[in-house]
């Protein structure tokens, strides 16, 4: 009877702590920073630009606007409280408040001249840093901003204040070899630094790398199956990580959400598909290219399509069958026979 106590506790337990865990994933940290400068702008600065977000609300959290009382002026300060932040988070539509942890101080942000300020936000004074001397931390920056083939007045970097030392190691007239571990939201590279034949650093560090990209957002609610176009839309520029799945904003035009999207909302490219330009049973242009002559026929569909797809056309009296590629609305490219599938499930683009 004491050993199945026993182990009806431990099972509670363990189920105990599995919720736990569970519930801990879907918390969303917000740590806010102590400083900000951003590039002179009269956008309105978002908590992405005030804070390091982490967790399952961070896409959202990142783009959400942060009204302050006073305009925010270049050469002059500007504060806003933790409540104030969060009281702004619990009045965002479509975020959960209380999934979120908020920590941190008083945010105080200016803004600065483009010309200023190019990639480090909040210069921290290192000891024995010689102003002129090339450092590991300037080789780092330079390395991070060929790699994401960007210019440095659209990057931000920032890195850990642990990191500050080594970060301020000389690297004049020595080796420095980089390499690229992992990226997400923060990127991880590898550093070994060589003075002469000796190693005197082999270490790697995480860093925050933020791109001012392009993006398109929605200016109303776009439901579902509805085409993305510059009536329901707009470009803006938004300081973001280099792994945000945003949809390229020109290539969007034209293409059909998967799901609703709400005002003010990212377009990412898991809200968008091709649209379907061929449908089953319909009677589309079918034309057969050789050389340059081109001969066109009406054929009727067996799949529908959308753009580059190859699917399946009969001949009008149903007497042939071939294979073609969706060209266009109600139009498609006869394959020639070396491009011909001899299996019907391995077509592209096959729907009920």
């Amino acid at each position: 009877m004491l050993r199945t106590t026993t182990v009806f506790i431990l099972l509670a337990l363990i189920a105990s702590l599995s919720r736990a865990d569970d519930a801990d994933s879907r918390v969303t940290r917000v740590e806010l920073r102590s400083t900000v400068r951003l590039i002179d702008s009269t956008e309105t600065p978002t908590l992405g630009d005030l804070a390091k977000i982490e967790g399952e609300q961070a896409s959202r959290l990142l783009e959400l606007p942060i009204v302050l009382d006073a305009p925010i002026e270049q050469g002059s300060w500007s504060i806003i409280s933790p409540r104030e932040i969060r009281a702004q988070i619990k009045d965002a539509p479509g975020i959960h408040e209380g999934g979120i942890v908020l920590t941190g101080p008083d945010v105080r942000i200016t803004r600065v001249s483009p010309r200023v300020e190019k990639l480090r936000e909040e210069p921290i004074d290192a000891p024995n840093a010689e102003p002129d001397r090339p450092t590991l931390r300037t080789q780092l920056e330079r390395w991070t901003i060929d790699r994401l083939d960007t210019k440095p007045e659209l990057a931000r970097i920032r890195f850990d204040e642990d990191d500050l030392e080594a970060l301020y190691t000389p690297t004049s007239g020595r080796i420095v070899e980089v390499r690229e571990i992992g990226r997400s939201t923060r990127m991880l590279v590898g550093v070994v630094m060589y003075d002469n034949e000796r190693i005197i650093l082999n270490r790697s560090f995480r860093f925050e790398v933020l791109l001012e990209r392009p993006v398109r957002v929605s200016t109303q609610q776009i439901k579902r199956s509805t085409m993305i176009s510059h009536e329901n839309s707009k470009i803006e520029h938004r300081w973001l990580s280099a792994t945000e799945p945003i949809a390229d904003p020109d290539s969007a035009i034209g293409l059909i959400t998967v799901s609703t999207i709400d005002p003010g909302r990212m377009i990412y490219t898991t809200n968008l598909e091709a649209p379907i330009l061929v449908d089953r049973g319909q009677l589309v242009s079918a034309r057969s290219i050789a050389g340059s002559v081109s001969v066109s026929m009406l054929a009727r569909a067996k799949q529908s399509g959308r753009i580059g797809d190859i699917i399946e056309l009969e001949s009008k009296d149903r007497s042939q069958s071939f294979q073609a590629r969706v060209a266009g609305p109600g139009q498609v490219v006869i394959l020639k026979p070396n491009e011909q599938s001899s299996n019907p499930d391995a077509f592209r683009g096959v729907y009920p």
